[in-house]
């Protein structure tokens, strides 16, 4: 059963021949980027139509085929700051900002501080999420048997393949309104986290899906909480 963890350790031995570079050498390397047994475009792949092997495999023996999580994170966070950059939703940081402002308080937020702020620190403000959803999974999953620091994995990946809806849909922007990227994505986000989750746990039943929902919305909640106070802090003193 793919569910079924071996001992650890794992030894694996594989045998490499390594020959002098040559052109033909570098034109195949280039090539085995591409390859869809290993490395990331399999991983990419695996992320999007099986994310439980793609766990498994990661978590087992398996492990020396699959992308590195934090390596896979660091681009894929690179690549949706980038196109941010380029194609930042003006509307959503003034629309915020106007809520903000018309909630009361003496302190003000400019508008084009905060796209700055988001921009500079959208790196961190992801990451944060990854131990919060971690922590909530991990609580809320004990059973499954599996520890905090392979939840932490699991919750990279799903930020990964975030990361890499955000790229498409922010490029959608070039032809069509932003203002319901913010809406379909925390659909898709949902959608995305129950499925690698239930895919990985082999598991389906109503109380599992409830269980997690309810974990998830707590794990938003705290992140959210977390993230604004310490964003609302910042902002204000860049003012």
């Amino acid at each position: 059963m793919e569910n079924e963890r071996p001992d650890f350790p794992i030894t694996i031995r594989e045998e490499r021949t390594i020959q002098r570079i040559t052109v033909t050498g570098v034109v195949t390397d280039a090539i085995s980027a591409f390859n869809i047994e290993r490395g990331l475009i399999y991983t990419l792949k695996l992320l999007f139509t099986k994310p439980g092997r793609l766990l498994s495999l990661y978590l087992h023996d398996g492990r020396f085929r699959i992308f590195n999580a934090f390596r896979l994170l660091l681009l894929t966070t690179g690549l949706s700051l980038f196109l941010l950059y380029l194609l930042a939703p003006e509307t959503f940081f003034t629309d915020f900002s106007k809520g903000f402002n018309d909630y009361g308080s003496d302190d003000q937020i400019d508008p084009k501080n905060l796209q700055n702020f988001f921009l500079d620190w959208y790196n961190l403000i992801l990451w944060v999420a990854i131990p919060v959803y971690a922590l909530f999974s991990y609580l809320f999953n004990r059973k499954a048997g599996y520890n905090y620091a392979e939840h932490l994995v699991m919750q990279t990946y799903q930020i990964c393949a975030i990361n890499v809806i955000t790229i498409l849909l922010v490029g959608l922007t070039i032809i069509t309104s932003s203002s319901w990227i913010l809406y379909v994505m925390l659909v898709i986000s949902l959608t995305y986290y129950l499925w690698m989750l239930a895919a990985w746990m082999h598991k389906r039943g109503f109380w599992f899906m409830f269980k997690n929902i309810l974990a998830y919305v707590l794990a938003n909640l705290v992140y959210i909480v977390i993230t604004s106070l310490v964003s609302v802090f910042i902002l204000i003193k860049m003012q």
